[in-house]
């Protein structure tokens, strides 16, 4: 294959940026509009454009964490190749052939700044993730939280790490990563303030959780805490508005009523402050949002690392219940945040979908791409 060149990779670069801004001058891809970050659109990387480099806005990539992290797959190629219909929080104008011409030209011209040695595979992930950049996380200091974080910017995003204290977060070390921006975001607190802490972000994961009773209990946090930071996603009007939300919810939330209320795991689990009852309650109310959703329902959640637990297997809703006839009743927290960052990057096969996920040594390894497929 012959060699492309930097000079041939900027004219395609240039080439299939000059094609969005027409399209988008027609109004067939105006939520597209705010996503391009390459030189020709960002005035705070013309500088590097002009010695022949394309930069992107992001930060380089942090440092290996703690325990190996399941690296996330390419993006959905399909998400490039399609016309589908956005979610909720897509602004399209025009008809579907219009948006699927415009990203075959960002494609093609990412993927000659990719031959070139201009861009890596976690800028190609991104932009293939239906112009999502930016990422805020609800609950970023969390054990499932920070996984999170970490992954979202292995595979390029930036990410808008929400915290309701922010020396843990610094303790954390997100302070020395430039590509994350610490912003307060307690979601028992309302929803204005949440509309301000999500800021640009195209995407929310909520990854948080009740802390005991009174007031960062069940019902403030994990039931009216998520109902506020949908509300807030609904209004956010960043990058075109979020398009995408992922909620890291339970396994069980539903046993009551498909048979399982009297399973003990349900019980036990639910003399938290109805805590399952609680979650529920949300899963509802973002599925009747119109947001694109997918909801991850996670069995126990373990510290150690994917190797030691085993690889992932995922479940159709309310099809696992945590008894010892299931595959498994645990999973990493490395892999649910790893579902998490997926269901991003694939967010049209990923959409309103209901997870139901666990682990097992004696699972198959799945790659990405199938994660979403068995899911209703």
């Amino acid at each position: 294959m012959q060699a492309v060149t930097q000079r041939q990779c900027s004219a395609t670069a240039a080439r299939s940026t000059a094609r969005l801004q027409n399209s988008v001058s027609r109004g067939a891809t105006s939520h597209l509009a705010g996503t391009v970050r390459d030189g020709a659109q960002d005035p705070s990387c013309r500088g590097a454009a002009s010695q022949g480099r394309l930069r992107r806005r992001c930060a380089p990539l942090p440092a290996a964490a703690e325990h190996a992290q399941p690296r996330p797959g390419d993006a959905d190629a399909a998400a490039l190749s399609q016309g589908s219909g956005s979610g909720s929080g897509s602004r399209s104008g025009s008809g579907s052939g219009s948006r699927r011409d415009v990203l075959l030209g960002l494609s093609a011209g990412l993927a000659a700044g990719w031959a070139a040695g201009l861009l890596g595979p976690s800028e190609l992930r991104v932009w293939a993730a239906e112009g999502i950049t930016t990422v805020f996380v609800a609950g970023s200091t969390g054990n499932t939280g920070r996984r999170v974080v970490q992954q979202l910017r292995q595979a390029g995003f930036t990410v808008r790490a929400g915290v309701r204290s922010a020396s843990k977060a610094l303790a954390l070390g997100f302070g020395a990563d430039p590509g994350v921006e610490v912003v307060e975001a307690d979601v028992t607190k309302g929803v204005d303030a949440l509309v301000a802490a999500i800021g640009d972000a195209q995407a929310v994961v909520c990854a948080t959780g009740a802390a005991g009773f009174g007031p960062n209990g069940a019902a403030q946090v994990d039931e009216q805490g998520t109902i506020n930071l949908v509300d807030a996603a609904l209004r956010s009007p960043g990058g075109g508005g979020v398009r995408k939300f992922v909620l890291v919810s339970s396994l069980l939330t539903n046993a009551a009523a498909v048979g399982q209320g009297t399973n003990p795991n349900y019980v036990f689990l639910n003399l938290f402050g109805g805590v399952l009852d609680r979650k529920l309650k949300a899963e509802k109310y973002l599925r009747a949002s119109g947001l694109n959703y997918t909801i991850i329902r996670p069995g126990g959640l373990s510290n150690e690392p994917e190797s030691a637990v085993g690889n992932l297997i995922v479940s159709g809703e309310d099809t696992l219940f945590a008894l010892e006839t299931d595959p498994s009743r645990v999973i990493s927290r490395d892999t649910v945040a790893a579902v998490a960052v997926q269901a991003v990057l694939q967010p049209e096969a990923s959409r309103d979908k209901v997870l139901e996920v666990v682990a097992s040594p004696a699972a198959p390894k799945l790659s990405p791409e199938r994660w979403f497929a068995g899911a209703p």
